[in-house]
C-alpha cells in the first residue's frame, strides 16, 4: 500500500475505527524499501476480522496488494498517562 492509497482510506476509516468493538490501538508510517506500514491493536482477533471484513476488505484499493496481516499475542500494553485537560 502507498502512503497515497492509506490517506485516501483513512479519512473514511478512521473516524469508524476509534468506535469499533474491540479496538485499541492504529499506527502508521512508511516501510524501509518502500510502501506504506500499519499496525493496529485489537482486544481479540475476533474483533480485528469483524472489523477488517466488513468496512476495509470493500474500501481497499483495486491495485492494491493484499495486505499481510500478523498475529502476535500481547501480554502486557503499557501507554503514557492522558494528560487531565487544562
Amino acid at each position: 500500500m502507498t502512503e497515497e492509497q492509506y490517506r485516501g482510506m483513512a479519512g473514511v476509516l478512521l473516524p469508524r475505527l476509534q468506535t469499533a468493538a474491540g479496538f485499541l490501538a492504529h499506527a502508521a508510517g512508511p516501510r524501509d524499501g518502500g510502501g506504506w506500514q500499519v499496525t493496529e491493536l485489537w482486544d481479540s482477533q475476533q474483533a480485528h476480522d469483524a472489523w477488517f471484513d466488513a468496512p476495509v476488505a470493500p474500501n481497499l484499493p483495486s491495485d492494491a496488494q493484499p495486505p499481510l496481516t500478523t498475529v502476535r499475542r500481547i501480554t502486557s500494553l503499557i501507554t503514557s498517562p492522558t494528560p487531565a485537560p487544562a
